[in-house]
């Protein structure tokens, strides 16, 4: 009977000092190579989140882009796209108004009588500026029609035409004659403008729209005062007064506004008169102008 033995060789593979330094240079390259991959990964998907900011001015819609590692970009509607549906109403009582400021007398004229004759003005020149800061819409029937209120500072000047001095006399305001001949001669309101409107928009959307509002205004009279230039022994002398005049506190107007898209028209009448009873002459103010800028 033969026996046939077998057996396994075992082979030992030593790895050389130089080999194994090339090893781990080749593991460390790996790595390294596999980090970058999976960073720009991040990268890449970090990019798709961008956060963005859209901000609403007038009829512009601005574009902040956030990127999140320090960039920011911003964009206009007029260099990209934007998939958004059209305003359907603008504000049109919050801006700025730019007006010409006149006075009727009892009889509904502004050509004043001897007793009212030292508030003639030359209407270039009496100028009302509003800055309107709040503009609150209330929908009936959604842009269409609906209720809006506001509030807003007004700044009014009036350039009168005579050579008088509005001046406080027995708790009466009246003219005093004046023989310097002025080179200007001012009285200057400041008042804040609460107003309440009946509005309508009538359109597809607010760039194409006819709108309407009409309703009242009350105000209240901050301050009064007036300003004289004239020249006097050839220097140039400048005079300011600060009083009330016996100016009305509140006064109570109708107002109207009419305009198409961002443009509009505005017309006020003052239903109260500009001096209290009895203590100055009976003259009602009113403003007709334009808005310059909607907010």
């Amino acid at each position: 009977m033969r026996t046939i033995v077998t057996y396994q060789k075992t082979v030992r593979h030593t790895i050389k000092p130089r080999k194994m330094k090339k090893l781990v240079l080749s593991l460390i390259t790996l790595f390294a190579l596999t980090t970058l991959v999976a960073q720009e990964g991040q990268d890449s998907l970090a990019a798709k989140k961008d956060t963005s900011y859209t901000i609403k001015w007038g009829d512009k819609t601005i574009i902040v882009i956030d990127h999140g590692d320090g960039d920011i970009d911003i964009a206009t509607d007029d260099t990209i796209k934007i998939e958004s549906k059209p305003s359907q109403r603008y504000n049109h009582y919050a801006g700025i108004d730019l007006g010409v400021n006149g006075l009727l007398n009892s009889k509904n004229s502004v050509n004043l009588g001897e007793d009212e004759k030292f508030m003639d003005q030359h209407y270039w020149g009496s100028w009302s500026v509003s800055l309107n800061f709040i503009d609150s819409y209330i929908p009936i029937a959604k842009e269409k029609f609906g209720i809006t209120i506001g509030m807003g500072f007004e700044f009014n000047k009036f350039s009168l035409s005579r050579d008088f001095t509005v001046a406080n006399f027995q708790d009466s305001t009246i003219g005093i004659p004046d023989s310097n001949g002025f080179e200007k001669n001012l009285f200057k309101m400041e008042m804040i403008n609460l107003p309440i409107m009946f509005e309508t928009n009538i359109g597809k959307d607010a760039a194409h729209s006819f709108h309407l509002a009409v309703g009242g205004m009350v105000s209240y009279t901050l301050g009064s005062k007036t300003k004289q230039v004239f020249e006097l022994d050839g220097e140039e002398i400048k005079t300011k007064v600060r009083e009330d005049f016996n100016t009305n506190p509140f006064r109570f107007s109708l107002m109207g506004r009419i305009g198409y898209g961002n443009f509009t028209l505005f017309a006020t009448y003052s239903l109260t008169p500009l001096f209290e009873e009895d203590r100055g002459p009976e003259l009602y103010p009113f403003t007709v102008g334009v808005s310059l800028v909607h907010f």
